[in-house]
């Protein structure tokens, strides 16, 4: 019995002896394996570190063409009222010339009309003149309300143009700036090491 034992202490020896034989043997290339899936936790943390840098490159590109635009947008607004109004004054220029030209040729033919007609005659023609002046500024008066108006939308519509470009570009450039805030959190020490375990 005492044989037995010692044969069972000895093959425990020498399985624990072997154990760590293996264990020793096995030790190096776990490492060298866990070291390389660290090594790749690494790299890919820094290359998701890189594409963020990238990103955030991008976006302020983005950024910086919706600042230009809605300076533009305001010149753009500007120039549209500009013509609007110089249409306008063109237009009421020419009718107030036109007008004019009317109420001369109006009064030309009343006082010709007048020398031939002689003096019994005359306050029925100075009657006649008188209404067709008024007639004549009461004409002036609906052109000018009508280009008034025709202004009045074309403002209208510029107005809307502007506040309608104006919100569509503030809102992509809040979409923007969240964006950024992302990729710079990603591309920070913080976000790399988030990135490194799985975040």
């Amino acid at each position: 019995m005492a044989g037995l034992g010692s044969a069972a202490v000895s093959g425990l020896g020498a399985s624990s002896a072997a154990a760590s034989l293996g264990l020793a043997a096995a030790g190096p290339i776990g490492w060298a394996v866990g070291g390389i899936a660290a090594l790749g936790s690494l790299m890919g943390a820094g290359s998701k570190q890189k594409e963020a840098r990238a990103k955030m490159g991008y976006i302020g590109e983005q950024q910086a063409g919706i600042e230009s635009a809605l300076g533009q947008l305001g010149e753009i607004s500007g120039m549209k009222t500009e013509m609007a109004e110089d249409v306008y004054g063109t237009s009421l220029g020419q009718t107030m010339f036109q007008t004019g030209q009317n109420l001369y040729g109006l009064t030309r033919q009343g006082q010709t009309a007048a020398s031939r007609v002689g003096f019994a005659r005359s306050g029925q023609l100075e009657s006649q003149m008188q209404r067709g002046q008024e007639a004549g500024v009461a004409a002036f008066g609906f052109q000018r309300q009508s280009l008034q108006d025709v202004l009045g939308q074309k403002l209208m519509d510029i107005e809307e143009f502007r506040g309608g470009e104006e919100g569509r570009l503030q809102a992509e450039q809040s979409r923007l700036a969240y964006e950024m805030e992302q990729q710079k959190q990603k591309a920070s020490t913080g976000g790399f090491f988030q990135s490194l375990f799985g975040g």
